[in-house]
C-alpha cells in the first residue's frame, strides 16, 4: 500500500543538496531542463507544483529499517532506524550499525547523518512556501490548483520544515535555522544557532502547524503519512522534552563551554521550567487523544490478552498510532533485511544474525512485575531461576527464560524455543543447524519484536506481510507524561496512573501495589519510568537517544560502553547455557552529541563543532 501522497514525488525533478556554503541550490534533469529556465516556472504549473510538494515529505522517517544491506540497495540513513543497532538493544554483527559500537569514531568516519538530506528538504519547503500559489485551468488543461488546496500543502509544508528541523536538534543539538531560501548571490555560511533559538522557532511553527493543520487523524489508510493537528501536538511534546531534559538543559558540562566564533553560547545554563512547558504539551496532546486514541488492546474473557494485544500493536493500522508511513524496511524473506536476519538459518532462506543483547533480555520483567534482581524502585521476583530447565510449550527451556512478561516473549527469540511455522525446536549451541559455522547470531539471541508470524519461506508461502512503519504511538507519549510530571510534581497522581496504564496492557500489576513506597518518591518513579521505556519501546529507535538526553550512557542503568553478552556460543548444549562475553563498545562522552558532517565542517568557517569531536 502506497500513499497518495507520495504520487507527487518527483520524478523528473531533482534538487541539489544545500550545505552551508554550498551555492548549487537547483538542478532539473534532462527533462524538465528542455522546458523550465527557472524556479518560478515550476510554480505556473499544477502538475509540477504538486510534484515538487510531494518530494517535500521523502525525509519523514522510517524506523522499521533497523539492518544494513549495503549490497541490495537496502542501506540505512539517518532517517531510518540504525539507532537499536547502535545502542543496548541489539547487535547486527554486520555493517556500519555494529562497526560504530565496537571502535573509537571521529568526525570523519560517523554515518547515518540526517543534515544534507533534512537540509535539502528544508530548502525545498522555503522554495514551496515562498513560490507556491493559486493556478486557475487555462486552454484546454483543466487541471488547476485552487485556494482550497493550496492552503491544505501550505499548512502541511510549513509543519514538514518544522518538523525537519526537530530532527535535526535531536541529533546534533544547536543548528541552523534555516526560514528562508537563498540564492547564489547570498553567504550562506550561517552559525548555529543556540539551543534556546532552535526550540523557540521549532515550537512557534509548530503552533500555526497545530492550527492550520487537519483537525482530525486521517481515517483513510492513504493519507496515514500527512501530517494533522495530532502530529503536530505530537512533534511540540517531544521537542519539550528534549529541550527539559539534562543533555540540552545545562548538564552536559563540556557542551556548557561551546560558543559561536563571536562569543554566543549554543547551551544553555539549567532551566527546570522547560519541564512545565513539557507537561502543558503533553497535557495538550493527550487532552487531544481522549475519544481519537487509545492503548490497542485485545479482550478474551473479559481480561486483557496482553501477548495478543502486544503482538498485534505492530502487526496493522490501529488506535495507538499516531503517525504512521508505508515505508518500510521489513524487506520479508526474499530480501535481506528485518525479517531474513532474524529467521535462524535453520529455518527456510533464513540467515538468524540480528540478536537481542543479553543485557535488554535482563531488563524485562518476570510475569509477577518484578524485575530479575532487586531494584531501589521494585524487590526482586522470588520466581526468578538461572539454572536448570523448565517444560515451556512442549521444549526443555532454560529457566532464565520462564516465567517472564509477555513483552519478553514479544521481543527475545531464545535457544529451545519453536518457529512460529514449522513448529521445530532452534537450538544455537555447537553442533546445531544454527551454531556458528555459518552467518550466525553471535550471543545464541534473535529479535523477534515486530516479525509477521506467517511470514516464511515456504513454497507456497507468505514470503512478506505489510505492517506500517510506527513514527509516534500513544504508548510513547503516556511514558513521556509520567516522566515530565514527576520532575515538576512528583506526587501527582497522573505519575503512577500512566505508567500503570502501560504495565496494564503489557500484564502486570501497578507499581504501588508491589512497593507502596514508591508513591511520591521523585528518584524511584524516575528510575521506573526510565525501565518501562526501556521495554516497552525497546527497538523502537527512541532508546539511543533516551540515553543520551538523560545522561546516563555512562552510568549502569544506560551503559552504551563496556562488555556485552549473551549465551556461549562457542559451547555445545552442556555448557552453551552460561553468560558469555560476546563484544566490547567504546562509548566516549563526545557521543552524548552526533558530530557536525566532516565535510560541512571543511567548507564553512561559521559553524562550530560539537565538544569532543
Amino acid at each position: 500500500m502506497k500513499y497518495k501522497i507520495y504520487k507527487y514525488i518527483v520524478l523528473s525533478l531533482v534538487i541539489t543538496g544545500i550545505t552551508s556554503c554550498q551555492k548549487n541550490y537547483l538542478d532539473v534533469s534532462d527533462e524538465l531542463a528542455g522546458g523550465l529556465t527557472s524556479i518560478s516556472q515550476i510554480f505556473e504549473s499544477p502538475s509540477y507544483t504538486k510534484r515538487f510538494y510531494g518530494n517535500i515529505f521523502t525525509g519523514i522517517p522510517d524506523y522499521s529499517n533497523m539492518v544494513r544491506a549495503d549490497w541490495d540497495g537496502g542501506g540505512q540513513t539517518g532517517l531510518h532506524n540504525p539507532w537499536t543497532g547502535m545502542t543496548d538493544e541489539i547487535s547486527t554483527q554486520y555493517g556500519d550499525n555494529a562497526r560504530y559500537t565496537i571502535s573509537p569514531k571521529n568526525s570523519s568516519n560517523m554515518g547515518f547523518h540526517r543534515w544534507t538530506t533534512l537540509y535539502t528538504l528544508i530548502r525545498q519547503s522555503n522554495l514551496f512556501l515562498e513560490n507556491a500559489k493559486v493556478i486557475p485551468p487555462s486552454g484546454t488543461d483543466a487541471e488547476q490548483l485552487n485556494q482550497e488546496e493550496l492552503d491544505k500543502m501550505v499548512a502541511n509544508v510549513t509543519f514538514m520544515r518544522a518538523y525537519y528541523h526537530y530532527l535535526l536538534f535531536e541529533q546534533y543539538g544547536p543548528i541552523i535555522i534555516m526560514n528562508r531560501s537563498y540564492n547564489d548571490t547570498e553567504d550562506i555560511d550561517i552559525p548555529r544557532s543556540s539551543i534556546d533559538e532552535v526550540v523557540e522557532y521549532i515550537d512557534t511553527e509548530l503552533e500555526k502547524s497545530i492550527n492550520n493543520l487537519e483537525p482530525e487523524p486521517y481515517a483513510d489508510d492513504n493519507y496515514k503519512a500527512l501530517p494533522y493537528k495530532g502530529v503536530a501536538l505530537a512533534v511540540r511534546s517531544k521537542l519539550w522534552m528534549y529541550a527539559a531534559s539534562p543533555l540540552f538543559n545545562g548538564k552536559f558540562k563540556d557542551a556548557l563551554a561551546l560558543v559561536n566564533h563571536d562569543g554566543k553560547k549554543l547551551f544553555p545554563q539549567e532551566d527546570l521550567n522547560k519541564w512545565e512547558k513539557a507537561v502543558q504539551s503533553l497535557k495538550e496532546l493527550i487532552d487531544y487523544a481522549e475519544g481519537r486514541y487509545n492503548l490497542y488492546k485485545v479482550y478474551k474473557n473479559g481480561q486483557i490478552d496482553a501477548e495478543t494485544s502486544i503482538y498485534e500493536l505492530f502487526q496493522k493500522y490501529n488506535e495507538e498510532l499516531i503517525w504512521t508511513t508505508a515505508q518500510q524496511g521489513w524487506s520479508g524473506m526474499d530480501g535481506d533485511r528485518f525479517e531474513r536476519r532474524a529467521t535462524p538459518r535453520s529455518e527456510p532462506n533464513g540467515l538468524g544474525s540480528t540478536a537481542v543483547v543479553q543485557e535488554l533480555v535482563d531488563d524485562f520483567y518476570m510475569n509477577d512485575g518484578l524485575p530479575i534482581k532487586k531494584e531501589d524502585f521494585l524487590p526482586s521476583s522470588p520466581l526468578y531461576k538461572e539454572a536448570g530447565f523448565t517444560e515451556y510449550e512442549g521444549s526443555s527451556i532454560f529457566n532464565m527464560w520462564i516465567n517472564r512478561e509477555p513483552r519478553f516473549y514479544n521481543t527475545v527469540f531464545f535457544a529451545g524455543r519453536k518457529w512460529h511455522i514449522s513448529n521445530r525446536e532452534i537450538q544455537f549451541h555447537m553442533g546445531s543447524s544454527n551454531d556458528r559455522s555459518g552467518q550466525h547470531t553471535p550471543n545464541g539471541y534473535l529479535l523477534y519484536k515486530r516479525f509477521n508470524r506467517r511470514v516464511h519461506k515456504t513454497n507456497p508461502g507468505v514470503s512478506n506481510v505489510f505492517r506500517p512503519s510506527i513514527i509516534f504511538r500513544l504508548g510513547e507519549f503516556y511514558l513521556l507524561y509520567a516522566e515530565a510530571l514527576n520532575e515538576t510534581d512528583p506526587t501527582h497522581h497522573h505519575v503512577l496512573k500512566y505508567l500503570n496504564l502501560i504495565r496494564e496492557r503489557a500484564g502486570l500489576p501497578t507499581l504501588e501495589s508491589l512497593n507502596p513506597s514508591i508513591v511520591g518518591n521523585q528518584e524511584l518513579q524516575r528510575n521506573a519510568i526510565r525501565r518501562e521505556s526501556r521495554i516497552e519501546l525497546a527497538t523502537e529507535g527512541q532508546r539511543y537517544f533516551d540515553v543520551r538526553r538523560w545522561m546516563i550512557a555512562e552510568e549502569n542503568t544506560g551503559r552504551q560502553g563496556g562488555d556485552f553478552h549473551g549465551m556461549n556460543m562457542a559451547g555445545d548444549y552442556s555448557n552453551f547455557f552460561s553468560r558469555e562475553k560476546f563484544e566490547t563498545r567504546v562509548f566516549e562522552t563526545k557521543q552524548y552529541l552526533y558530530p557536525i558532517p566532516f565535510s560541512e565542517m571543511q567548507k564553512s568557517k561559521a559553524l562550530v563543532q560539537n565538544p569532543g569531536w
